[in-house]
């Protein structure tokens, strides 16, 4: 009987586990198909976004141009090659929509008649509204600067930033520079100004009493050893002489003229006024017989003036962070020395770019900035890096966004990087460039950012 049973349902076994592999196959097949389809989905809304993006950034509100803005966008970042179609529209509350739509031709579930999955996405962008921006560029032109392409790299991404902001209206955009280094140079014009205090230039003559020699018998030497500039510590050779036998001739007045000649460097208050933008009755001392680089730019909104001040900078002196986050401060308040009205509109925005290519290596000695010819000493280094970070959260205090950029910083110089870091609004404000190319990208995203392109979408 038993066997009876098995001949009569088998056919009938033997049709379930057909289907049962049929539906298996079909599960395999939807899950495989599905997935890729899944991929293309993230890949289409990844384009959109960009596409969206690229056409607000214009901020051209011509429908036309948004969509042939959006298609180049679409081909030259569809690297997968889908097959898509976009539409392209603009509303009336002049948000920019990019919607894209592709299919997936299917494997598996071909066999089971799906010969393709659609997928599609969305992606919204406001066109940017042109916010009133006061921005100073502040700018190290030490030493270091000077070295390979690390000028022409800075001059460069200043440019690109600057054609950014080229295309807003008319006075919506005021820029202003402050190259710094040791010291900061407000311009041989300021001398005579109530907020500043600086000598006359002069010269003395001044004498003193002194003797020849007349003949020595003298053995030099020389040795390697350690010398120091702007970027630190480096291998020199350095020489050492000794004198015996020394014969000296009759006295006799030696005169020599003393020159005191100021180049527009200014110095620090004493504490606490070093700490704080304003003038407030309280004069800036201006430092004799020192040279300063190039002089500030206050505030324009001639974009063309700004670029020309960058491209002749000049590279001088050893780094003094605090000097160029004090004065670019300065330049971003509504009281003297540099501050106007429009810092003071509670519709303008005011942001600070902070750019810098290595460590402290100058010590504050009010009203003097100090180099210092020998490794810091740890208390040196933390008490000249935490007044910058002092000044940097004041600024931000003040409502004014930093953005800050460690430019061609070696990974030895971790606390001055982290300085640089945390000097910024929000770690979303730093960036870190090692390079010429990523330094102009840098330059390139704090410009979009400030022009507040963003997916609403």
């Amino acid at each position: 009987m038993l066997k009876q049973y098995i001949k009569d349902s088998s056919g009938q076994f033997a049709i379930m586990v057909a289907l049962v592999v049929s539906i298996l196959m079909l599960c395999v097949g939807v899950a495989v198909d599905l997935s890729i389809v899944h991929r293309h989905k993230v890949d289409l809304q990844n384009l959109t976004d960009s596409a969206v993006l690229s056409a607000a950034a214009s901020r051209d509100d011509n429908i036309g141009n948004l969509k042939t803005l959006a298609q180049a966008a679409i081909d030259a970042n569809n690297i997968h090659g889908l097959d898509i179609k976009i539409k392209t529209t603009l509303d009336d509350n002049d948000v920019v929509r990019v919607e894209a739509s592709a299919s997936y031709p299917t494997h598996l579930m071909k066999l089971f008649g799906y010969d393709s999955l659609p997928y599609n996405s969305v992606s919204e962008a406001p066109l940017p509204k042109e916010v009133p921006l006061n921005i100073a560029l502040v700018l190290d032109t030490t030493q270091s600067m000077a070295e390979g392409n690390n000028m022409s790299a800075l001059q460069t991404a200043s440019a690109t930033l600057l054609n950014i902001f080229d295309s807003s209206s008319p006075g919506i955009i005021q820029a202003g520079v402050v190259p710094y280094g040791e010291y900061v140079n407000v311009g041989l014009a300021n001398r005579n100004r109530p907020w500043m205090d600086v000598e006359e230039d002069s010269t003395t003559e001044k004498c003193y009493t002194t003797k020849d020699i007349i003949s020595q018998d003298c053995t030099s030497d020389s040795y390697e050893g350690t010398c120091y500039n702007d970027s630190g510590p480096y291998t020199c050779t350095k020489s050492s002489s000794t004198c015996t036998n020394q014969v000296y001739g009759p006295e006799y007045e030696k005169c020599y003229d003393s020159v005191q000649t100021w180049n527009g460097c200014v110095g620090s208050r004493n504490d606490p006024d070093h700490k704080d933008p304003g003038y407030k009755g309280r004069q800036f001392p201006g430092i004799m017989n020192v040279t300063c680089g190039s002089e500030i730019l206050d505030l324009t909104s001639d974009l063309n003036t700004v670029e020309n001040h960058i491209n002749s900078l000049t590279t001088d002196g050893w780094t003094y962070t605090p000097a160029g986050v004090a004065w670019g401060w300065r330049m971003l308040d509504p009281d003297i020395p540099y501050g106007g009205l429009t810092n003071s509109q509670d519709d303008r925005k005011r942001a600070m770019v902070l750019m810098s290519d290595g460590a402290n290596t100058v010590r504050l000695n009010a009203p003097y900035h100090s180099r210092h010819y020998g490794p810091f000493s740890d208390q040196e280094l933390v008490d000249t890096n935490s007044l910058t970070l002092e000044l940097c959260q004041g600024a931000k205090d003040a409502g004014i966004e930093i953005y800050s950029v460690a430019y061609n910083l070696p990974s030895a110089e971790a606390s001055a990087v982290d300085m640089i870091r945390n000097c910024a609004s929000t770690p979303q404000h730093f960036f870190q460039a090692d390079n010429a190319d990523e330094l102009e990208a840098a330059f390139t995203d704090i410009a979009n950012s400030l022009f507040q392109v963003r997916l609403s979408r």
